[in-house]
């Protein structure tokens, strides 16, 4: 639209341009022929006081030349006719952008512009839009890639599945009847978890002292931080193995705002067997009127629940119960496939819990801190090669993020090629890595709508200095 009523106002100057090369050149025609008749009429008073002398009259007064005693009598000045090439009057502005572009479509109408062809080539020569053209393309799209940022997203991606695949492998534990490679780290967390989980009785566990402290605060956290929400109830689904997947106030994140509330009402906010959501109410607890104090209880009591056996689940994994769509994976050999909330139920009931997650967000990080390491390289190196360099600009920060959701894309592929190599193991699905490119995409649309946003305004002001211009050029 701003194209089209460009189009009014190139139509207005060149009207314009046109009616004044018209007037300069019978300006100059009208000159040309004053001068010729002011010699003929200085040449013709020569003569006429010539003949005067010899016959004995008095010298003639005769006017100056160019002014006819008429028009001396008169008083008047001459009065030119209408160009008619002027342009006419520009289209009313209104009051709002719609009401201008209203009338600017009625000017197009009027006096027949062609509007077919490309606007910007009726507007500005070919070689000054190209400039344009170049000149945004260089402020708003992101920085072109080179060899070196095609080898960083390469190397980032190798290491980053070479990751997944070795070190983050599965939980651990058996996938129709077949033995499963655990991580060496998961094993490691959950084995060491076991001397800070809350002591129940005498144990043969060797403890140090600072296991042995942190097993006395988990188990003071335990009797002191009870909670509505941690419920055991088999016939909604909450079994003593997926009972903190099921109930939202135990999700690292989740449970943040579900855990406060259910401590403020005094319920337990579930997601039960069948996919529903479900509240429930918590006899015998009353409920908090401190929200900070329930923030407080929430934090306290997963500290209690995260060196558990079962553990706490990974955080946003239990929105996924709500979903009921096949998964085309069989958890059974010979089985049928199930829904991804069962899916989702039998990866926490069998080990994938908050330490597995830990270990499985290695991978991406691994990729995110070679492309870190790589700009910061790059960033030296353009330092060093020029003067005054700034924090990277629009377009650099576009291909970064670019270039982390293009790596992160390509993990979450080979995630799926290793779940396949596992013979579809959900338990090999790397959930971080998923939530990693899930939050690329997200800061790189926030990203591209920055970038919208400044193109918008440098439309504005462009038009606010286009309107003061012409408000200020002479009527």
């Amino acid at each position: 639209m701003a194209e089209r009523a460009a189009l009014v106002q190139r139509y207005q100057l060149d009207a314009l341009h046109l009616a004044l090369q018209s007037l300069e050149r019978r300006l100059d025609a009208l000159e040309r022929e004053s001068a010729r008749q002011k010699c003929e009429l200085d040449e013709l008073v020569r003569q006429v006081e010539a003949l005067h002398t010899e016959a004995g009259f008095p010298p003639a007064e005769f006017p100056p030349s160019g002014e006819s005693r008429g028009d001396r009598a008169a008083g008047e000045a001459p009065t030119l006719k209408p160009n008619p090439l002027v342009a006419a009057p520009l289209p009313d502005p209104g009051r709002s952008w719609d009401d201008y572009m209203r009338n600017a479509e009625q000017y197009i109408a009027a006096h027949g512009i062609e509007v077919g062809p490309d606007p910007l080539a009726q507007l500005v020569p070919p070689h000054r839009a190209a400039e344009i053209r170049d000149g945004l393309q260089a402020d708003f799209r992101p920085a072109p890639w080179d060899r070196w940022d095609w080898a960083a997203v390469a190397l980032a991606t190798t290491a980053g599945a070479l990751t997944d695949y070795l070190l983050v492998a599965t939980p651990g534990g058996s996938f129709r009847g077949e033995a499963q490679r655990s991580s060496p780290l998961t094993v490691w967390m959950k084995e060491q978890s076991r001397k800070l989980a809350p002591i129940h009785g005498p144990d043969d566990l060797q403890r140090n002292a600072f296991q042995e402290r942190i097993a006395t605060l988990t188990t003071a956290a335990e009797g002191w931080a009870k909670v509505p929400y941690d419920v055991v109830s088999p016939k909604d689904g909450l079994t003593p193995n997926v009972h903190r997947l099921a109930s939202l106030g135990h999700d690292p994140l989740l449970g943040l705002v579900f855990g406060v509330g259910d401590i403020l009402s005094g319920t337990c906010t579930f997601i039960n067997k069948n996919g529903a959501w479900q509240v429930i109410d918590h006899r015998g607890y009353d409920g908090s009127r401190d929200p900070l104090a329930a923030l407080v209880r929430v934090v306290v009591h997963g500290f209690s629940d995260v060196f558990t056996p079962q553990g706490l689940p990974p955080p946003l994994m239990a929105p996924f119960q709500l979903v009921g769509a096949g998964s085309g994976i069989t958890l059974r050999k010979g089985g049928d496939p199930v829904a991804v909330r069962h899916v989702v139920r039998y990866m926490y009931a069998n080990g994938y819990d908050l330490r597995h997650f830990m270990t499985a967000a290695i991978s991406p990080a691994v990729a995110e801190i070679i492309l870190c390491a790589y700009h910061g390289v790059r960033a030296l190196a353009d330092e060093s090669g020029r003067r005054g360099a700034g924090p990277p600009g629009l377009p650099e920060r576009l291909k970064r993020e670019q270039m982390l959701a293009l790596t992160h894309g390509l993990l979450a592929g080979a995630n799926v090629l290793k779940t396949a190599l596992y013979g579809w193991n959900p338990m090999a699905i790397n959930f971080a890595q998923f939530q990693a490119l899930a939050m690329r995409m997200l800061s790189l649309a926030k990203l591209s709508a920055e970038r919208d946003r400044r193109v918008r305004r440098e439309l504005q002001d462009g038009w606010k200095r286009l309107v003061s211009e012409g408000r200020a050029l002479p009527q």
